[in-house]
């Protein structure tokens, strides 16, 4: 192994000028795979905090470093966090509601449980910026809507682009 890490510390990839960066997943978070990445050329590991759990993240951080240690070479690691994210209420109905084309459906800051004419919109700075002829786009743009009416609180959007709209999607 230690004739293995010294001719390795040599090789021309460490005069490259550009980086080689691996997205680690479920298929990539064995000592096996990471070492083949970073043998192969990866010399960050980008970490996505949008799936997964911290305590996973943290065994991966781990296994990075030893692989580290074992070719005494720095590597990179990049924590991907999701900005954040606008996020409807939840429905009366656990499947979610299907809304139609050209339907009526409401935004507003109610806490009562969404139905298929209306959500909780728990953030009021966007009912009071949005106006009339505005679009909504609703689960990574999915559904999408346009701002019809605004009000106190309340606002009336017509579906542009059906589909389902579940629990706790992002608008």
């Amino acid at each position: 192994p230690q004739q293995q890490t010294d001719s390795f510390k040599s090789a021309q990839r460490w005069r490259k000028k550009t980086k080689q960066l691996a997205t680690l997943g479920p298929a990539s978070s064995s000592f096996e795979m990471i070492e083949k990445l970073f043998l192969a050329g990866a010399d960050v590991f980008r970490l996505n905090f949008s799936h997964g759990e911290h305590a996973q993240k943290k065994e991966l951080l781990d296994i990075i470093r030893q692989v580290e240690a074992k070719y005494d070479h720095p590597i990179a690691i990049l924590g991907d966090l999701q900005g954040p994210k606008l996020r409807v209420g939840t429905f009366a109905n656990p499947d979610g509601e299907m809304l139609q084309a050209g339907q009526m459906f409401r935004f507003d800051l109610d806490q009562t449980p969404g139905t298929n004419q209306r959500v909780l919109l728990p953030h009021p700075e966007i009912i009071e910026a949005s106006e009339v002829g505005h679009v909504l786009l609703i689960d990574d743009g999915k559904v999408k809507v346009e701002v019809t009416g605004t009000g106190p609180g309340y606002l009336d959007c017509t579906v542009v682009v059906p589909g389902k709209i579940k629990d706790k999607k992002g608008v």
